[in-house]
């Protein structure tokens, strides 16, 4: 045996002198729970950022950093705004199934032309259009990015009553390049 009553540590577990005490286990569950806990937490918030994540690329003209509360705030606006599209949508195909006329035409082109914003932060810059809806208006802007070799982050189109609301999120551009962007954008 060793000396001076001293046993190793695997010597004491094994050895009827030291043993292996209820407490020894029961801080090793312990831990063992902990590490759990630690773990499935961090597996929920793992699965919720995926959750935002995919939430922020469906919700339109939301600027790349958004916070969560932000991110809520434009989903409920964007999907109340998409139920009040759903009835206007359900009485004109009530109305034009039931053969009457509302007395008032569509408006399917608004008046006036384009509009464009522009906001840089950070390493990116944001260009916000509005413009009366054309055939292949997004791809004509996406073709001026390219023209001035402007990388293009992301994107998103949504058209409603005949007005097209884009928002590209670039690379920091150079304040000359942005004019020459928005000066074509505007001439689509």
């Amino acid at each position: 045996m060793a000396m001076d009553g001293y046993l190793p540590p695997q010597l004491m577990i094994n050895s009827p002198e030291g043993g292996s005490s209820g407490r020894e286990k029961a801080s090793t569950s312990s831990r063992s729970g902990k590490l759990d806990v630690i773990h499935m937490e961090r597996n929920r918030r793992e699965k919720m950022t995926e959750f935002y994540n995919i939430l922020h690329s469906l919700v339109p003209n939301l600027f790349p950093k958004a916070t969560r509360t932000r991110i809520i705030d434009e989903t409920i606006k964007h999907i109340k705004h998409l139920e009040d599209v759903i009835m206007a949508l359900d009485k004109q195909k009530a109305a034009a199934v039931g053969g009457t006329t509302t007395g008032r035409a569509m408006k399917l082109r608004p008046e006036g032309g384009s509009t464009i914003q522009v906001a840089a932060s950070g390493i990116t810059t944001f260009f916000g259009i509005r413009s009366p809806a054309r055939p292949r208006l997004a791809s004509r802007v996406l073709e001026v990015f390219e023209k001035h070799k402007a990388e293009v982050l992301s994107t998103t189109v949504a058209c409603n009553d005949g007005v097209v609301s884009m928002t590209v999120t670039s690379a920091v551009l150079e304040q000359e390049v942005v004019e020459k962007i928005k000066g074509e954008i505007i001439n689509i």
